[in-house]
């Protein structure tokens, strides 16, 4: 009986030990009470705690009084009931939903011009398909040992927008034969371009294993952290961190707020603490979409009170996003409409994912949804699809530019369409084409068809391709860069040397439109 009795209480204590491994070890739950993961442990601890103190008075003959036990759990329960109520809404929290969001009311007139190098041209799922194309460079050694990264995160380096992703592990025995992974994808939000760049030894990784998985790794740093989910992001050296947001709570999980990101070294597993205001300049990705959403939605929901029983004023993000950038830092655009779910909106706005502001605009006009269907009519033949489309300015206009896909997911045409009336769509083979196109339909003229002739030594020579076009690039002395779009026809542009001196008719934006050559 005696051996019974102890096993039943060593079965006990190793219970303990595997809630504690399974929580903490497996699921990463911190200790904090504003995790429901925790709070829910605590009460399997409790009653397996209760037990054990019971068989253990019992096994020393000594009188068990169950009311304590029942009296303390009774006053816990309570205390945690309580905690749940006080802070809501309805309970004194008012203020708290009604500031969660910082937005400010702007001009679409301080919305700078068009230009292709603030939008994605690229969006999530065109880049999986070009980054799974340049994976396959790793040899197939390497290929069977490894798969691509899911996070295709948006970012931009040095003015570029790029979609990155890093080279994950394919399994567990995977991990344990390689134990590192030797680099990631980055594809090029402009001109489409993929690439795979080799930087051998990451090992502290979301899909790597024991301490090297990047949460565990960050929970025995700081076991207390409500961790968000973990952004693949590059400096601007283009050397690869992860950023893991650390959010802040209001009583239980009733309103949150991001409170700073770890920034972690995946080669040596360093991980350093900033605060929201001290960030590094080149992290983009701090606030989660998902954060922002639900911030402004609450904010509008209690913004002309609680008992707004005919939603005054109540608005919403509609249900997707497309990303941006202004001043170097990734933003998104969203449109805004009213709960009631109608074929329009009532606005729109600009999210800074670094702080999460929100640039809110108020303006009537066309639905994302309507506006995708206008540019896919426009080119109904070949049955593109449009992606979700962006906000931008033209001509002072607020004007929906977005990418057509085909089957493969490839962009095969652009469109711009109109706002306020999103029957005029215009479309184009490259963003050029379609921009223009977009301007004669708004009887617009472009404004840098002014040209100046020019004369200069050439002192460096290079060549791409952009759009399908190969597109050749000229430096002076002062390295300035003139360019040339071969498809323009003149095929002496591609028969300059180094040394020659050439002649040219240039427009602002140094692009040679006639090179000037002696009878």
């Amino acid at each position: 009986m005696k051996f019974l009795n102890r096993l039943i209480n060593l079965i006990i204590i190793l219970s303990i030990a595997a809630v504690l491994f399974f929580f903490q070890y497996l699921l990463f739950v911190p200790f904090n009470f504003h995790s429901f993961g925790f709070i829910f442990e605590l009460g399997i601890l409790l009653i397996l705690l209760i037990l054990l103190f019971i068989r253990l008075r019992k096994g020393r003959n000594k009188e068990v009084r169950i009311e304590p036990l029942v009296y303390a759990a009774v006053a816990m329960a309570v205390v945690l009931l309580i905690g749940a109520i006080i802070g809501g809404p309805y309970t004194g929290g008012l203020k708290n939903y009604k500031n969660q969001s910082v937005i400010k009311e702007i001009d679409f007139e301080t919305i700078p011009e068009f230009d292709q190098t603030q939008v994605q041209l690229v969006d999530k799922n065109t880049a999986e398909q070009l980054g799974d194309r340049v994976f396959g460079t790793l040899g197939s050694d390497e290929v069977s040992q490894y798969a691509v990264g899911n996070d295709w995160v948006q970012i931009s380096v040095n003015g570029t927008l790029y979609r990155v992703t890093p080279i994950d592990f394919g399994s567990f025995l995977k991990y344990m034969a390689t134990g590192t992974t030797p680099g990631y994808i980055m594809v090029d939000c402009e001109s489409g371009d993929a690439r795979l760049v080799r930087t051998e030894g990451m090992k502290y990784m979301t899909s790597a294993y024991f301490g090297h998985n990047l949460y565990r790794h960050l929970f025995f740093k700081d076991p207390t952290a409500l961790l968000g989910t973990a952004k693949f992001e590059l400096d601007d050296s283009y050397q690869p961190y992860w950023i893991v947001p650390v959010y802040s709570m209001t009583w239980l999980d009733k309103t949150e707020d991001i409170r700073g990101v770890y920034v972690v070294d995946p080669f040596n597993g360093n991980a350093q603490y900033y605060d929201v205001e001290s960030v590094p300049a080149w992290v983009d990705n701090v606030y989660p979409v998902s954060v922002v959403y639900r911030q402004f939605s609450q904010s509008k929901r209690y913004e002309n009170g609680l008992f707004n029983w005919s939603k005054k004023g109540v608005v919403e993000f509609t249900d997707d996003y497309a990303y941006v950038q202004f001043n170097n830092n990734v933003w998104i655009y969203t449109g805004v409409t009213s709960v009631g779910k109608d074929e329009s909106n009532v606005g729109f706005a600009y999210i800074d994912l670094r702080n999460g502001e929100i640039s809110y605009i108020r303006r009537a006009g066309a639905e994302e949804y309507s506006a995708r269907s206008s540019a896919e009519g426009a080119v109904q033949q070949y049955h593109y699809t449009a992606i979700f489309p962006s906000m931008v300015s033209v001509k002072g206009r607020p004007t929906y530019f977005m990418g057509l896909v085909d089957g493969a997911n490839l962009i095969k045409n652009y469109a711009f369409v109109s706002y306020e009336n999103y029957q005029t769509a215009a479309t184009g083979a490259t963003v050029q084409e379609a921009y223009d196109n977009y301007l004669k339909l708004i009887g617009e003229t472009r404004k840098d068809t002014e040209t100046e002739t020019v004369s200069f030594e050439v002192v460096g020579l290079q060549s791409y391709v952009k759009d399908g076009n190969t597109v050749i690039l000229y430096m002076n002395d002062k390295n300035e860069i003139y360019w040339y779009d071969l498809s323009n026809g003149d095929l002496y542009a591609s028969f300059i040397e180094i040394g020659d001196t050439i002649d040219v008719k240039a427009k602002a934006d140094k692009e040679i439109v006639e090179f000037l050559r002696a009878e």
